[in-house]
């Protein structure tokens, strides 16, 4: 699959599409305005960077299309610190935003307290959802993600998968097919390292946990405290890597900590690694070579982001308001992938 069918394999919310980051916080003070009949809405949120600029950007484009609707943006740092800021605010529930960027287990307290809005009716209604979940298109995997207990407490917000990203160019050139399970990927890594006399490796894993947990699961072991280290599938995943990495095919991050670069310096021919990077690996590739993104070979994949919920002390204009903005985003989202295809 080359670059264009990437979007049939995103999470919503990737990074590598703009349309991916919402956000918003502060203290809730937002009501109508007698004046400008304007909702105040604020989210909390850890975008930083080209991330908070595109979010900035998607607000502004919200609030001229609903002028009705203020969204105030606050950035809280990083997720260590948003995630305290939102455990140390839980004290005094009102002072919490209308929204915030989480990840679940940051929330179980909160749901607990009943301190969430259950967005299912929000998301039911087409007036400001979508009228159903179905027609948000929406992963279901994703949307089972962001639930609590089995409630839908959350939106899927900057989701990214692991995916395959591949130099289509030196495949090509060598005459081989894109692996679509892992014991491809060996062969074809084998072949890539020797066809270019030991000058390029064939593929890598930015994640090692991530490869673990996965390569597990392919033996058909979940990952979890009863894991033996020793047993024959932790063996098997293990030498798997560590076989190819001694003998040339494979390679590890390193210092590098992301092979998206010496992949962008045709020193790597493959690497898995998340969805979100492929801005990077636009940058850097530049226009030395084609690159494709396929399907993660094997037959798992991982998710990993964040969500958006919403607070219950919002009022209902606030709780609307929040729940037209998500799906705003979303829609933007999903519009600019299309236009990848």
């Amino acid at each position: 699959m080359t670059k264009k069918g990437l979007t049939k394999y995103l999470s919503i919310g990737a990074v590598t599409t703009a349309a991916l980051f919402l956000a918003a916080c502060s203290n809730q003070k937002s009501t109508t305005s007698a004046k400008n009949s304007k909702t105040e809405i604020t989210m909390w949120h850890a975008m930083n960077g080209a991330q908070q600029k595109t979010l900035k950007q998607l607000t502004n484009k919200f609030e001229k299309e609903n002028p009705n609707i203020k969204v105030k943006l606050e950035n809280q740092g990083n997720y260590p610190q948003l995630q305290g800021k939102i455990t140390s605010t839980q004290q005094n529930p009102n002072n919490l935003p209308t929204m915030t960027q989480a990840y679940p287990g940051w929330l179980y307290q909160a749901a607990q307290n009943k301190m969430l809005v259950n967005l299912t009716p929000y998301i039911n209604n087409s007036t400001y959802g979508w009228g159903s979940v179905a027609k948000s298109n929406i992963r279901p995997e994703l949307m089972k993600g962001a639930q609590i207990n089995g409630v839908q407490y959350g939106i899927p917000f900057n989701k990214s998968i692991e995916v395959l990203t591949y130099n289509k160019t030196l495949l090509k050139k060598y005459g081989l097919k894109v692996p679509k399970t892992m014991a491809e990927l060996k062969s074809v890594s084998k072949a890539i390292y020797e066809k270019s006399n030991h000058k390029i490796v064939g593929a890598g894993f930015d994640n090692l946990a991530n490869y673990y947990v996965l390569g597990l699961k392919n033996e058909g072991q979940t990952f979890g405290r009863s894991i033996k280290l020793d047993s024959a599938a932790s063996k098997k995943v293990i030498n798997f890597y560590a076989d190819g990495v001694r003998n040339g095919y494979f390679r590890t991050a390193g210092s590098e900590r992301y092979i998206s670069g010496p992949f962008a310096n045709e020193k790597v021919a493959m690497y898995i690694g998340t969805s979100a990077g492929e801005s990077y690996i636009k940058m850097g590739v530049g226009n030395k070579f084609t690159y494709g993104v396929a399907p993660r070979p094997g037959e798992y994949t991982i998710s990993q982001g964040t969500d958006l919920y919403v607070f219950n002390h919002a009022s209902k204009a606030q709780k609307n308001a929040a729940m037209k903005y998500m799906k705003f985003l979303t829609l933007q989202s999903q519009s600019n992938q299309r236009k990848q295809t």
